[in-house]
């Protein structure tokens, strides 16, 4: 049976097809609306800076990236809306198989207009206001805007879960349990995430690079101290952004898309400094890449160099870009200043504990951005002075 919104006076304000299930002892149905229906379903407009019923407080510039999102992006995806309902706003009637039996399981789910305004988002909001603002957006646009693509894009549905609960208190523990999912970790979402310029690059010198090529670890978010890789997948992302926009510079999406557009450009330059300037800039590096260092030495020579420390690297990235920015398109005179520097750990000549990312006596050095950023400075300025 098809899909049936009726935002008039009648008996039902939802008329659909529906699977009904129970989940921690509450009745469930699951169906999809598409945008229009969601938003004529849900008619109240989802604002406020406030903690409200079952939601957290709303951040409109969250709402607004996934409606940017859904607007830059066909092959989008959204999870299920979860929605909270009076049990007499509901009344469902199974469907007969051939022979005349009741199914309890499928069947046309009716919502009664009278109880409309007892549906409550207790997590979805976010996506709710966003489709709401897109719809007001489409409406708005011409045909002729590069943004107008309004036929097919409210043409799709998102999922709705609707579970059948009065208790406000019981909404707000279902969000809080609904929460609680394992946040995706950074090298997964550096692996997976196709649509951000840095990562592809990462994931391309990963498999191509001379110095990183077979050297990157791919299932964990850092490297273990007994580990023969030089960095994780996401470091190496974040290392080569700092090569193009410095350690806390930021892409926007144009940029982002301008850098997707040519590609193998970008790569080209992140190959220069991963490939030429850094094994340039200390033997350790031009030791892995003229395979004069094994890769299974890298833990013991971690003891022995901060040249294999992530944080010195993101540093050396942060130097290059500002060298090349700033100083000179001639980046020898910074590979050379680094190479004669000392990287030894927890001595007092070394270069990161003059630079003050390092206290002396320690072996690793501080990755906060704030020393980092010092650090950069105070050797980009060292080695203009040899230059």
């Amino acid at each position: 049976m098809a899909l049936q919104i009726d935002t008039g006076i009648s008996q039902y304000c939802l008329s659909a097809p529906a699977h009904r299930y129970w989940q921690g002892g509450r009745c469930v149905y699951y169906f999809a609306l598409d945008l229009q229906s969601l938003d004529s379903l849900l008619p109240q407009r989802v604002d406020d800076g406030m903690i409200r019923e079952a939601n957290r407080r709303l951040t409109p510039s969250h709402a607004k990236n996934i409606q940017n999102y859904l607007l830059e992006n066909e092959d989008w995806l959204l999870g299920a809306i979860l929605l909270g309902v009076f049990p007499e706003a509901v009344e469902f009637t199974p469907y007969k198989d051939e022979n005349g039996r009741a199914n309890e399981n499928f069947g046309e789910l009716r919502i009664l207009a009278s109880f409309r305004n007892t549906m409550r988002i207790f997590d979805g909001q976010h996506r709710r206001r966003a489709i709401g603002d897109l719809i007001l957006e489409l409406a708005e646009a011409k045909e002729n805007s590069s943004r107008y693509r309004a036929a097919a894009l409210l043409q799709d549905s998102v999922p709705v879960a609707l579970y059948v609960e009065k208790e406000i208190s019981s909404l707000r523990q279902m969000f809080s349990d609904a929460s609680k999912n394992r946040k995706i970790e950074a090298n997964t979402v550096t692996r997976f995430d196709q649509r951000n310029a840095f990562n592809r690059a990462a994931v391309r010198l990963s498999e191509e690079s001379s110095l990183f090529g077979g050297r990157i670890e791919l299932e964990r978010t850092t490297v273990p101290a007994g580990n023969s890789s030089l960095l994780s997948i996401n470091q190496l992302a974040k290392g080569l952004k700092a090569t193009e926009v410095g350690i806390r510079g930021r892409v926007s999406r144009e940029r982002n898309t301008d850098y997707l557009q040519d590609l193998d450009e970008l790569c080209r330059r992140c190959s220069v400094w991963a490939d030429e300037f850094l094994p340039a800039a200390r033997e350790e590096y031009a030791g892995l890449v003229n395979g004069e260092i094994a890769n299974d030495k890298i833990p013991n020579l971690r003891r022995q160099s901060l040249a294999f420390n992530a944080t010195f690297i993101r540093i050396m990235a942060g130097c290059y870009q500002y060298w090349l920015r700033e100083v000179s398109k001639d980046w020898e005179p910074l590979a050379y200043y680094a190479h004669e520097s000392v990287l030894t750990p927890g001595s007092g000549d070394s270069l990161l504990v003059a630079a003050g990312a390092m206290v002396p006596g320690h072996s690793s050095p501080v990755a906060r951005h704030q020393e980092m950023e010092g650090a950069i400075n105070y050797i980009v300025q060292e080695a203009r002075k040899v230059a």
